[in-house]
């Protein structure tokens, strides 16, 4: 990636940067064929770039809408793109009182009600925004139903009084699919990789909390590892905080993994067309921070991947013959 920038290329998105040959993503794609309702392949190409390319941050850039902001240092700041699908946060504030732990669901969007969750806007409060952002409220699809009861308290500031957990890093909110299906949760690395993008920062020296409702957690046996590609913390289970008041110096809320037409979940792809620079960039930046390297490829060798699952129709019930197999 380091290499690739040191070209002078961009990614497509940025204002002084346009979708051309000096972009990382345009000679990553190929077209194969022509599709209908593009009467070039150029216009294919870019289209392809826009739906599950670096172009798929600029309409979210655009949208994005300040919806809360103060004079003060210690003041609150809310700002969200379209549809809430992605926030930005500083020093706001979750009660979780309502939050009962102990016996509870997956996916629920009803941990929060009236007077629980807020900021001390004393500059801007465009409730008006907010709620005309409320049309994909689901749970993995945006934060409309965190943000929908969002309202502004002049008495409100971090402190020992009003806060009884303080979050003094920078912290990622991220509420998670499935983390025993690697498709499901890479959806949600990818979405995270390109909101950091639109945030312009990839520091690791934050927190992250998983917003998960089930008594459980999320846990994340499986896949835990690829954590260390966004924060060097162990991350923390949003049902250790029942019945605490939260509060966030600086957050971020990222896309989320299954946006309306969104990226890698619910993605519609033009026709012909392949090689997303965004993919691209997100396998080598993943490998490069968990500092995985590839020994290879070896003369005559053939390698393969083979992901073992656990269900009865998806056992592979011969894998160690393969094993033994001298040529792989």
């Amino acid at each position: 990636m380091e290499k690739e920038l040191k070209k002078e290329r961009c990614f497509g998105f940025e204002k002084t940067c346009e979708f051309n040959e000096n972009s990382y993503s345009f000679n990553k794609t190929k077209c194969s064929k022509n599709s209908s309702g593009h009467r070039t392949p150029e216009q294919q190409k870019k289209k392809f770039w826009e739906q599950g390319d670096f172009g798929y941050a600029i309409p979210r850039i655009q949208n994005m809408k300040e919806i809360c902001s103060s004079k003060n240092k210690e003041g609150s700041f809310l700002e969200c793109s379209d549809n809430l699908r992605m926030c930005k946060a500083k020093n706001i504030f979750f009660n979780f009182k309502s939050f009962d732990a102990k016996k509870s669901k997956r996916y629920r969007n009803d941990i929060l009600k009236e007077g629980e969750v807020g900021g001390n806007c004393d500059v801007v409060f465009d409730k008006r925004t907010l709620h005309s952002r409320l049309e994909e409220k689901s749970y993995l699809q945006s934060w409309g139903h965190e943000f929908e009861y969002f309202d502004s308290y002049p008495d409100f500031i971090i402190n020992n009084e009003n806060c009884d957990i303080i979050f003094e890093k920078p912290t990622i909110v991220i509420k998670l699919d499935a983390s025993i299906n690697l498709y499901h949760h890479f959806c949600d690395f990818i979405n995270l990789y390109l909101t950091q993008f639109i945030n312009g920062t990839f520091s690791q020296d934050v927190d992250v909390l998983w917003w998960d409702t089930y008594t459980g957690g999320f846990v994340d046996s499986y896949f835990g590892d690829a954590w260390k590609a966004f924060t060097f913390n162990k991350p923390k289970e949003l049902i250790h905080l029942q019945n605490k008041r939260v509060c966030f110096r600086n957050a971020l809320f990222p896309l989320l993994a299954r946006q309306r037409l969104g990226i890698y979940y619910n993605m519609p792809l033009i026709d012909g067309c392949q090689g997303s620079g965004l993919f691209h960039a997100f396998t080598r930046h993943f490998l490069y921070r968990l500092n995985v390297s590839q020994n290879g490829p070896i003369k005559d060798k053939l390698r393969i991947t083979i992901l073992q699952r656990d269900s009865i129709a998806r056992r592979i019930i011969n894998i160690e013959e393969g094993l033994r197999n001298d040529d792989i």
